[in-house]
This record gives structure tokens, C-alpha cells and sequence, in this order.
């Protein structure tokens, strides 16, 4: 089939965009019209917006100008397409988690309760990274509690020696207190670049991973203030992206960015 790489490009993308923004009954309906048999004329009728009608539009016009593509090939394509959108969205799923003043038009989830749930609900593993880490002792009992279901713990945390000056306060020994048997790790100064006016740069990453399935990216440190008082944002991902995540901070620490404070 002697298609024209630009109009082969055009297609698939106007396919990919009825994939995402068509209703699946209408893009049923869609995909029925164009196999044999179908009455594939006037696509137009699947659309109930301008937007989606000028879709239709130029689906008809590239069908027009490349006679040799079938309506059959087509159908299949938009399927394949409206697979991999559903199999997008299945693995970018994300949640909004807020601590702070509440709105009664978007009820949300707060930060520490999403916090508390991810790690009672884990069975295999807990990666928490922090900034700050002072009192928080309810999210240290959770943490504590884990280890002993026989959940590993990982921490990242900025020490006061590594810092640069930047924290006073050093979490660490209340962790290790706490959650003895959690494995700690931090950021050497000797991996950190320096900025113009020679200061280092800080470990400053907070999230969350449970079971390498959930996690939570957020503004919050592991602090009292952090968990109940402050205003604080996080989303809530899940799936192939909480993967990657905890992967990432795999090879940190493979890579010797992050080194063991145990």
C-alpha cells in the first residue's frame, strides 16, 4: 500500500485524538460504520461537537485522498488506538491530595492521610523521601508498625552535616530511634554541584512509594507542621509510574548518589 508518510502521519493522529476524545459508544459506532457493511458516509453524525466535527471532517477528507486505505484498516487502527488510550490512561491514573483549607466544589484527600494509608496498606516495601524530618510521630509509629509486618523501609532524608548549613536540625537519630531497622541513605556533598555563589544544593525531594504501586509526590517533609498544620500539595500516582520512581531511586543509590547512613 503506497501511502504518503505525511498522510499516513495525519491519519493515525487524527485517529489517536477520536481515540481520546470520542464517548466509547460513539466511537463504537464509528468503528461498526467503517468496517464492510458499515455505512461509512457521512461521519459527521458522530459528532455532537464543532471540534469533533471538524475531526470527522478530516478523517473523511484524508479517506478521500488515499482511496487505497479501506474503511476495515481504518477501524482496526482506531481500535488499536482506543487501546492504548485506555491502557494510558490505566497507568498515568493520578489523584489530587491536599492539606489546608478545604472547598465544598472539589473534595479532596489529605496529604497525611494518603500518607498513613499507603503505608498501612503496604506489604513488601516503603520508600519514604524527605527534606526535614522532626516529630511526625504518628507517621513514625505507621512506619514502625510496617516493619514489624515485615515491610522493608527505606529512607532518604538531608542530614544537618550534609545540608550546607541549610537544616539545624537533624531527624535522623529520632528515625533511628523509632524505626531501627529501616534502611537510611542520604546525599553526600561530594555528589553535589554548587551554585554561582558556591553554595551546594540541598536534598530536597519528598515522596512516598508503597509496593512500587502507589506513591504520593508532595511539598510535605516528615514533620508535625508538614502533616497537620501547613498548607501542602501532593498527587497520588499508581502503577507503572510509582514503578519508576522507586527504580529511579534504585540506581541513586546503586550509582553511589545516595549512600547508607546505617
Amino acid at each position: 500500500m503506497n501511502i504518503p508518510a505525511d498522510s499516513r502521519l495525519l491519519l493515525l493522529r487524527v485517529l489517536v485524538e477520536l481515540a481520546r476524545e470520542l464517548p466509547p459508544g460513539t466511537l463504537n459506532s464509528l468503528m461498526s460504520a467503517l468496517e464492510p457493511g458499515g455505512k461509512g458516509q457521512d461521519l459527521g453524525r458522530f459528532a455532537a461537537t464543532q471540534t469533533m466535527r471538524e475531526r470527522l471532517r478530516r478523517l473523511e477528507e484524508l479517506r478521500g485522498q488515499n482511496p487505497e486505505i479501506d474503511g476495515q484498516a481504518i477501524a482496526f487502527a482506531l481500535r488499536a488506538a482506543v487501546e492504548a488510550a485506555a491502557a494510558m490512561v490505566a497507568e498515568h491514573h493520578a489523584e489530587i491530595a491536599w492539606t489546608g483549607p478545604a472547598t465544598d466544589a472539589v473534595p479532596l484527600r489529605r496529604v497525611d492521610q494518603v500518607i498513613y494509608d499507603m503505608v498501612e496498606a503496604a506489604k513488601e516495601e516503603v520508600l519514604l523521601v524527605t527534606y526535614a524530618a522532626y516529630k511526625a510521630e504518628r507517621a513514625l509509629r505507621t512506619l514502625r508498625d510496617a516493619t514489624d509486618r515485615g515491610v522493608r523501609v527505606r529512607l532518604v532524608i538531608e542530614l544537618a552535616q550534609e545540608s550546607g548549613g541549610k537544616i539545624t536540625f537533624d531527624g535522623l537519630q529520632a528515625f533511628r530511634t523509632a524505626v531501627p531497622t529501616a534502611q537510611v541513605y542520604y546525599w553526600p556533598l561530594d555528589r553535589r554541584k554548587r551554585s554561582a555563589s558556591g553554595s551546594y544544593g540541598a536534598m530536597h525531594a519528598k515522596c512516598l512509594v508503597a509496593d512500587r504501586t502507589r506513591a504520593i509526590v508532595s511539598s510535605a517533609n516528615l514533620t508535625d507542621y508538614a502533616l497537620e498544620a501547613n498548607m501542602e500539595l501532593g498527587l497520588l500516582v499508581e502503577r507503572a509510574i510509582a514503578g519508576r520512581l522507586a527504580e529511579h531511586f534504585d540506581q541513586l543509590i546503586v550509582r553511589g548518589e545516595l549512600i547508607s547512613a546505617n
